[in-house]
């Protein structure tokens, strides 16, 4: 399996959804930074969900770290986190009926019927739990820096949040980042909360969409061609569970506009070089152009529901009606901001990191800035 990403910092993930532990070691990540668990602890528990209409599953995320940190300080070695699980070797589905829309089938394929499937396994979404460790970290280390990342609910279904401001202030990134349903409107909210809360109770699900901003990154980070920002960014959006697009700025809108329409001018402004406009999202040709970076990750609705699905079962060739047990989790969006917060941190970090090289980035927040 290819559990490993990054260039310049490195993260691998290991566990299986129902075995004994799930956890990630991170490579490259400086030596000397003081470690806030109490951010991290927020940020786990905010990727666990509401019990009304997120996470039906629950256990104690609390973080085991093995190596890499000494008296609350990381010390250069890779560090290796573990969180256990609670529901070990637990069958929660019949293997000869793959799940529809779940990764059972293809598994099972490309693993020769060797993949543990049970709680999804290897792809369950259990591993984004070290993602959320990692991403918390380095988010603390960014800040120091004078680079914030936040994520907001861009919309579930046809219910839409407001768009972030062209330029968000950090109040507002402060804001979503310890909201369990973040979004900027908060009568919007409320708007959520009720089709949730509906769609919980018929059992069904719904998709969504997050809305990402990266502020404070200077010009001239990332490297194009196949790493460049936009790619690491995509890549490792990619890698959480449900999600099927991923965009930038304007997005899939550049499809149905025309140049004069949509042209970032550069513009001098107390003594910074900005764009008059941001319709390509702080990015040009994969590089930070110094404006707010600004990125929409798709999420597909839950997969498992509370209805009957018809599907096939590989014993008998037979179409049945699979039906399955417990509580399910209407959408994936309120859990889904954190988890991207998370995930774009960490490449943000990997381009640093390129762009400051290893020794700088363990000095001081003043002088490894460019």
């Amino acid at each position: 399996m290819g559990s490993v990403w990054g260039n310049n910092l490195k993260l691998s993930l290991f566990g299986e959804g129902r075995g004994a532990v799930v956890g990630g070691t991170l490579h490259g990540f400086p030596a000397g930074v003081t470690v806030d668990i109490d951010r991290i602890k927020r940020g786990l528990k905010l990727r666990q969900g509401s019990v009304n209409f997120t996470a039906a599953r629950k256990e104690e995320e609390r973080p085991q770290i093995l190596s890499g940190v000494t008296n609350g300080v990381t010390n250069g070695a890779p560090i290796t986190v573990v969180f256990k699980n609670k529901d070990i070797n637990v069958s929660d589905h019949d293997a000869a009926v793959p799940r529809p829309s779940h990764a059972d089938y293809v598994a099972n394929v490309r693993y020769s019927g060797f993949a543990d499937m049970n709680g999804a396994g290897h792809f369950s979404g259990r591993l984004t739990i070290p993602v959320v460790f990692f991403g918390m970290m380095i988010a603390d280390y960014l800040e120091q820096r004078g680079i914030y990342i936040a994520s907001h609910i861009k919309c579930i279904g046809e219910i839409y949040d407001s768009k972030f401001p062209e330029e968000p202030e950090t109040e507002l990134l402060d804001r979503l980042n310890s909201a369990p349903l973040p979004v900027i409107d908060p009568e919007v909210r409320k708007r959520m909360v009720s089709l949730l809360t509906s769609l919980y109770a018929t059992g069904d699900s719904i998709g969504g969409a997050i809305e990402s901003a990266v502020i404070g990154l200077p010009a001239g980070y990332g490297s194009p061609i196949f790493d460049s920002l936009e790619c690491s960014m995509a890549s490792i959006l990619f890698s959480i569970p449900a999600v099927k697009s991923v965009s930038f700025g304007h997005g899939a809108k550049f499809a149905h506009s025309r140049g004069s329409e949509v042209a970032d001018g550069f513009e001098y402004e107390d003594g910074t070089i900005k764009t008059n406009h941001n319709f390509n999202g702080g990015l040009n040709g994969g590089i930070s152009n110094g404006m707010p970076i600004k990125v929409t990750t798709v999420f597909k609705p839950t997969p498992s529901i509370a209805q009957p699905i018809k599907t096939l079962n590989f014993k008998t060739n037979d179409i049945v009606n699979l039906e399955l047990k417990g509580h399910h989790v209407p959408s994936l969006a309120p859990r889904a901001s954190i988890i991207c917060t998370s995930a774009i941190a960490i490449a943000v970090m990997d381009a640093y990191l390129e762009g400051n090289g290893y020794i700088s980035a363990m000095s001081g927040p003043e002088e490894d800035n460019k």
